[in-house]
């Protein structure tokens, strides 16, 4: 758990709110507390969103060779039989006239044929 969530922020103060603690020596140099409190903050904000971060890649990583996969696979939904039956039923009702009009096309064309057969036949014996 970060300092972040247990933290406990003022709302609507200013960071500044005590006077500066600092003390200009070379070897030694002191923010005020309320700073420090901000940066480590700050720090404790970007180390959340960098995990958020690293959970996001770890989750989609793998998206792409399952876009692979699943393109490539087969799924199978399983229905009962009284559905098959109801849209096979609902299928033949919508294909039957289609495929008897051709069929009665097909024997029309056949006779047709056969009739321009039998005279090139009588004219071939003639």
């Amino acid at each position: 758990m970060s300092r972040l969530s247990r933290a406990n922020l003022k709302a609507r103060e200013s960071i500044f709110s005590s006077g500066p603690n600092i003390y200009r020596n070379e070897a030694l140099t002191l923010c005020p507390p309320d700073l420090e409190e901000c940066v480590a903050a700050m720090e404790d904000c970007c180390e959340e969103a960098y995990e958020a971060q690293q959970l996001l890649r770890n989750g989609t990583r793998d998206l792409p060779r399952m876009t692979k996969i699943l393109d490539r696979e087969r799924v199978f939904l399983l229905v009962n039989e009284g559905t098959i039956k109801k849209y096979k039923s609902d299928l033949a009702d919508e294909v039957e006239p289609a495929i008897n009009e051709f069929i009665e096309r097909a024997e029309q064309g056949l006779a047709a044929l056969e009739k321009k057969e039998a005279m090139l036949k009588t004219k071939a014996g003639s």
